[in-house]
């Protein structure tokens, strides 16, 4: 490492060292003009850090709650020094202002299989609603961003203008329309009928980024047959967002996932896929399709599946295969057993023996042991859970079938899960798998802070947050097992809300109208494929005494491999 590298490392250090104590400062100068002197005194502050080795970076956020407002402000280190910041106000009634980053909403209804992103910008959006009309305004520019766990840096690039309205025509028919003025032009409309519970069609039309734009679909869910199917037409040059989105992908042509619940104890599944992942991401191949044939079913104690793949990128096709059993031993150990080959092409030909032992020690302790056997090399891999009143930490065998891996889609990891709550502050490791089978790391940590109490004496948060707002919606998001899904991410009455480390959530309205609930799977912040199992359809604000925590219960999905 040269001299003046070195120099220029210390600059930067320095520099974040300023303006990291300058945030909190910073801060309460924004709010105290974007809010008025009226509201200072009821103000709860949260700090969030962390850095994640997707994007090499790190950085920190300190976000501000106050009576009808809130703002952040950051700061970070993401390939040199960057400053990030945004405030909201709301206006009265359900209008809604916001200044600085902003991610505008782009879910078509024909996203059945959660291509939906957001076009990351930075302006002035007002979101306004007036029955079963909402309105969102924008002007200003299309950013190009870079993040880090709880900390993003908007980079304006080109003006732009956007727009999106939605009408609720009546309980089973919503149409809406997106236009975004650039220097590549998008105006869609859509539709959405639901003519039966369980059942939608919807269909978009218009133009997206200068080429025609066309989509339809159907998601059908009965008790013994689930559908989900879509036809898309889009041009080559068709982006939602100005920047390119390493962990999304477009869908594109003929789109089908059927699952059939033929017994109690068989399921079959069978689905024909094409994705568009943006190229600029470390040289992917633009284009993949996947067709697969899966089924699962319980058999003398045991849990039997198998699937079948057959995909292709970049002019290379791949054939593939998993076979997984898993069966309890005793009340105290399982063992699985997965079979994963490649059959074509020829040269990567490799078949992969996996097995795993799980121990149950306590309630709270179970150890796990794998083993696995590639191309005459065995690999011995341990790990477990352990969980107590204030921590947690897992490290569990991962698989995931990627169709962009053209020689072996199979992507193998021990995924750390980790959590720590002391006190007030909660921290979290984590790994992922991104679409071109890299294993990233991250760390995060987050804490509240609040003043403002009467008498100048420190309340319990309950009491503080009352101050803040009259009305709120809370609860907590967890998997089949208890445990929480930090980062996951719920539209409640038309906006985004997160939940934070201990998978809670909170949001608050100066009305106590019921507001539609729906979990946004598309917009998860956690690592990893989730899939609901059971979650609430709308819930009332009440005070913060009288508010029940709901609960939403979702399930990790692992594809290419049978559910545990």
């Amino acid at each position: 490492m040269s001299l003046s590298r070195n120099a220029a490392e210390h600059r930067d250090r320095d520099g974040i060292g300023m303006l990291g104590r300058g945030v909190l400062a910073a801060l309460a100068v924004l709010a105290g003009h974007f809010a008025g002197p009226a509201v200072a005194h009821a103000q709860v502050f949260q700090v969030q850090g962390g850095g994640s080795s997707l994007f090499e970076g790190y950085g920190g956020v300190v976000n501000i709650w106050g009576n009808g407002y809130d703002a952040s402000i950051g700061v970070g280190y993401l390939d040199g020094l960057r400053l990030g910041w945004s405030a909201r106000r709301l206006l009265g009634g359900r209008d809604t202002l916001r200044l600085g980053n902003d991610a505008l909403p782009f879910r078509l209804p024909t996203d059945v299989f959660g291509s939906g992103t957001a076009i990351l910008a930075q302006g002035a959006s007002l979101q306004r609603r007036r029955g079963r009309t909402t309105l969102l305004a924008f002007g200003g520019a299309s950013a190009n961003a870079v993040a880090a766990p709880y900390f993003s840096s908007n980079t304006p690039a080109r003006g732009m203008a956007y727009l999106w309205l939605q009408r609720d025509v009546s309980r089973r028919l919503t149409v809406g329309a997106h236009a975004v003025a650039t220097d590549r032009q998008t105006l869609l409309a859509s539709a959405r009928w639901t003519p039966s519970s369980g059942i939608t069609t919807s269909v978009t039309a218009g133009m997206g980024s200068n080429a025609p734009y066309a989509a339809a679909a159907l998601d059908a869910r009965t008790t013994r047959l689930d559908v989900q199917a879509a036809a898309v037409h889009l041009g080559n040059g068709f982006r939602r967002a100005s920047a390119p989105m390493p962990l999304q992908s477009e869908t594109e042509r003929e789109n089908v996932h059927l699952t059939w619940r033929a017994t109690p104890t068989l399921s079959l599944s069978v689905a024909r896929q094409h994705f568009w992942q943006d190229s600029a991401f470390r040289g992917l191949p633009q284009r993949a399709t996947l067709d697969q044939a899966s089924a699962s079913a319980s058999l003398l104690g045991a849990t039997v599946s198998s699937g079948w793949f057959l995909s292709g990128a970049g002019g290379v096709r791949n054939l593939s295969s998993s076979l997984g059993v898993r069966r309890d031993v005793g009340t105290r150990l399982q063992g699985e057993f997965y079979l994963l080959r490649v059959w074509a092409p020829q040269p990567s030909r490799v078949t992969t023996p996996v097995f795993l032992l799980r121990e149950s020690v306590t309630p709270r302790l179970s150890l796990l042991q794998v083993i696995s056997y590639e191309q005459g090399r065995a690999s011995v891999n341990f790990g477990g859970t352990v969980s107590t009143g204030m921590s947690s930490l897992s490290l569990d065998y991962q698989v995931a079938h990627s169709p962009y891996l053209t020689a072996n889609p199979f992507v193998q990891s021990i995924g750390l899960n980790a959590r720590l709550q002391v006190g007030g502050y909660a921290l979290t490791l984590g790994s992922f798998v991104t679409p071109d089978g890299r294993v990233h790391y991250s760390a995060q940590g987050s804490t509240f802070f609040y003043r403002g109490a009467p008498g100048g004496g420190a309340l319990p948060a309950v009491s503080v947050r009352a101050h803040v707002a009259g009305y709120m919606i809370k609860g907590r998001v967890v998997t089949e097992d208890g445990a929480p899904v930090d980062g996951a991410a719920l539209e409640i009455g038309g906006e985004l809300v997160f939940t934070d480390s201990r998978g809670n959530f909170f949001h608050r309205r100066p009305t106590r109208q019921p507001l539609a609930i729906r979990v946004a799977l598309e917009e998860f912040l956690s690592p990893g494929k989730y899939e609901v199992t059971s979650a609430p359809g709308e819930g009332t604000p009440e005070h913060d005494d009288r508010a029940k925590a709901l609960t939403i219960v979702v399930r990790r999905v692992v594809e290419g491999v049978p559910r545990r």
